[in-house]
């Protein structure tokens, strides 16, 4: 499981530039994407007594708490990340996607009390300026094609950073104080996501509904485009087995092996030669994450 993902989040940026097509619609591939997922909880969930438990007690009162707001962010955290992927190379976005380390302890004590111990402080110290390098002009490849929208791919992928900070805060919430199942969780944020999705489209609210009605809910799309979704899609589900049965800082190690392939990928496939500030903010990144995650506050 951790060598899958370390591979998911080495390839995906990469995946994403090559097999979508800019003229696809934010809004299909998001779609997509979130249906893979209540596909995946689905079936995890009924693939023992889980879902029957889950099931037999459900409220949608309960459901409107516990996934209500975390939807909405996450849905615009998604539409954000396919933005960054984009206008950035993998490298930056993926140093930059560890800045929602930064929200999450932030969101975190607002919204739950929850402090972080000295070496945690350091290491949210370390991936600010990681994140601070990869951002200075000149902080990425000089690759012309994919450059012209960086400014806009900087601004997503720290708004979409922002938003899982303050999506991570919401969940822990409903996780801690309404004892909700993980899967049970994740499969009501993709739903209420997909339903919230297929209404703006409807409605005409979402940018995409004019090119729909247009071209098609598949503009752009080839049989190949499938693979990132799916990736991007049950992703998620994956890092929650992954932390059930690794812990962690296991999957934390998993995460820097994930952007250290990032690194060697695009510069032996794609030619694309690293600047300094990024070849200095991954190993800042790196030992940030892995301190956060290795030194939690003590328990009084």
């Amino acid at each position: 499981y951790l060598t899958i993902i370390s591979i998911q989040f080495g390839v995906q940026p990469l995946l994403v530039k090559q097999f979508i097509d800019k003229q696809c619609m934010t809004s299909s591939v998001v779609l997509c994407a979130e249906m893979a997922k209540v596909v995946g909880c689905l079936f995890i969930m009924f693939s023992d007594e889980t879902g029957k438990r889950c099931f037999s007690n459900w409220k949608m009162q309960d459901c409107l708490v516990a996934a209500g707001i975390p939807s909405v962010t996450y849905l615009i955290q998604n539409y954000c990340v396919q933005v960054a992927y984009q206008n950035l190379d993998g490298v930056v976005f993926n140093v930059l996607n560890q800045s929602k380390v930064l929200f999450t302890a932030l969101f975190s004590f607002l919204l739950n009390g929850r402090t972080q111990s000295s070496y945690q402080c350091v290491a949210l110290l370390l991936v600010t300026a990681g994140g601070i390098l990869v951002s200075l002009p000149g902080g990425s490849v000089s690759d012309g094609e994919h450059q012209e929208n960086r400014p806009w791919g900087l601004f997503c992928a720290v708004l979409a950073s922002g938003l899982s900070g303050l999506g991570s805060g919401i969940t822990e919430w409903a996780l801690q104080k309404h004892g909700r199942n993980s899967f049970l969780l994740s499969l009501e944020l993709a739903s209420m996501g997909c339903i919230i999705l297929i209404l703006t489209l409807l409605l005409g609210l979402s940018p995409d509904a004019v090119r729909m009605k247009e071209s098609g809910f598949f503009l752009g799309w080839e049989v190949t485009t499938v693979i990132p979704v799916l990736t991007q899609g049950l992703s998620g589900i994956i890092v929650g087995i992954v932390t059930q049965l690794a812990g962690g800082v296991r999957k934390v190690m998993a995460t820097i092996c994930g952007l250290i392939l990032t690194c060697l990928l695009q510069q032996i496939l794609l030619g694309m030669h690293l600047s300094w500030s990024v070849l200095a903010a991954v190993p800042l990144v790196a030992g940030g994450i892995y301190l956060h995650a290795s030194y939690p506050p003590r328990t009084q």
